[in-house]
């Protein structure tokens, strides 16, 4: 008979009150008495008052060897006179070894979080939204076992030091953090992303809102965190970046357009220049808006590095969308292996009495008889003649280039036939360049 089975019930009940629901899950495999005593509840979750008011009330009821796993809540609104049902529950949830948290309620800005939700031992995944407000953590906020930190339309005052800043610190194992619907000119406190731990980041702008009574000054973003490997940021650019602190990212996302009402408002210039920089590290990177480009590598020129550790560059084009700073790209990227365009080749509309002109920022393609590049992939290809001559100017400069693949937007059996011939008829400098279509 194992240790624990000759234990009374009340002990039990006891040891249970301290353990997280993994825990206390691995612990009714040893002991046949604890498999009787303990309750795990995996999945608790709601989206109407009633049947969470009816939840409530066994709950507080429950003993403390009755452990939840995840609990979710969500509300379409929520009343005063509802704040105090819900705490209660919080409170006691946390208690019972909580391991992932969902709190979706829209809330009116005097709702104010019960300060166990900062101070829990056991939760590991935490998400929080929409619409709540966070002006003040309790002085021994600490979520030591916090990994995943999801945030939705939520915002962060200043009431007592950053609340935002206090948070990430108070989680010392965060590796993965996600901003949703974001905005930031609606903070009061700084825009620091600060987190020795955190792997991955993702910050996704709701929209830019110009009013100037509704938003504190946007003056800057920063980030110090030396060990994220995935970037996925999507904003409008703030006027600078004062630390960026990039140095293990692997892969980053970029959609950073430009907005005519934040250039009204705001009348000053945006100063990327420290976030391109930070950016030297980088192995895979996506750039999904055609601003960006010019923003980042063509405005900025003198700001950006040498990648040589990027080998994937994934870029958005148009047809009549100049490829000045793709071409500055390509030169800070000695060692780039995977080119994408999504979308299609660049050629010059305007010249169609000369199917071999190019436009001016091409160059005659000059730029690429020194691309590294082994694959190019474009996402979006007609067949029409001003690209196909595109095309041969391509192949005909990549020296390296083992494989072309096109994604062609064809349904005639009779055009995809002709597109294909054209392709493979294009002379090619590299011997080892093999050419993949595919049709849709």
């Amino acid at each position: 008979m194992d240790r624990f089975s000759n234990l009374p019930d009340d002990v039990i009940y006891h040891i249970v009150s301290f353990l997280s629901a993994k825990e206390a899950t691995c612990l009714k495999f040893v002991s046949k008495n604890f498999q009787n005593l303990v309750t795990i509840k995996r999945n608790v979750v709601f989206h109407h008052w009633e049947s969470f008011k009816n939840f409530v009330d066994g709950l507080l009821a429950e003993p403390a060897s009755y452990r939840i796993k995840r609990f979710s809540l969500k509300l379409v609104s929520m009343d005063f006179a509802q704040y105090n049902i819900v705490n209660d529950c919080l409170c006691n949830v946390l208690k019972r070894g909580v391991l992932d948290l969902e709190l979706d309620i829209n809330v009116k800005e005097d709702y104010i979080l019960p300060s166990d939700v900062f101070t829990c031992k056991t939760v590991v995944r935490l998400k929080l939204g929409c619409g709540f407000v966070i002006d003040i953590l309790p002085k021994n906020a600490l979520l030591p076992a916090l990994k995943t930190l999801i945030l939705d339309s939520v915002r962060f005052y200043a009431s007592d030091g950053c609340a935002f800043t206090r948070l990430l610190s108070a989680s010392p194992v965060l590796e993965e953090l996600v901003i949703d619907r974001l905005n930031w000119e609606h903070w009061k406190g700084s825009r620091f992303v600060s987190s020795p731990t955190l792997k991955r980041l993702t910050l996704r702008r709701k929209e830019w809102e110009p009013e100037p009574e509704t938003w504190t000054d946007f003056e800057s973003v920063s980030f110090d965190t030396p060990s994220l490997a995935y970037l996925k940021y999507k904003d409008v650019i703030p006027y600078g970046y004062p630390i960026v602190n990039l140095n293990s990212i692997v892969e980053a996302r970029l959609t950073l357009p430009r907005e005519v009402e934040y250039d009204y408002w705001l009348n000053r210039s945006a100063d990327p220049s420290n976030l391109i920089r930070g950016l030297k590290n980088v192995e895979i990177l996506s750039i999904k808006v055609l601003h960006t480009m010019d923003l980042l590598f063509y405005n900025f020129k003198e700001a950006v590095p040498v990648f040589e550790n990027l080998i994937h560059l994934s870029v958005t084009s148009e047809a009549d969308f100049c490829w000045d700073p793709l071409q500055i790209l390509l030169e800070k990227s000695p060692n780039l292996k995977t080119l994408t365009i999504e979308g299609p080749l660049h050629y010059n509309f305007y010249e169609k009495l000369d199917l071999e002109a190019v436009c001016e920022c091409l160059l005659g393609y000059s730029f690429l008889l020194s691309c590294p590049i082994k694959v190019l992939k474009i996402t979006e290809f007609v067949g029409d003649i001003g690209e196909i001559v595109q095309m041969k100017h391509v192949l005909g400069k990549l020296p390296c280039l083992e494989l072309l693949e096109v994604h062609v937007q064809a349904r005639r059996d009779d055009k995809k036939l002709q597109i294909m011939a054209d392709l493979l008829m294009l002379p090619r400098t590299s011997s080892k360049c093999k050419v993949k279509v595919h049709f849709s």
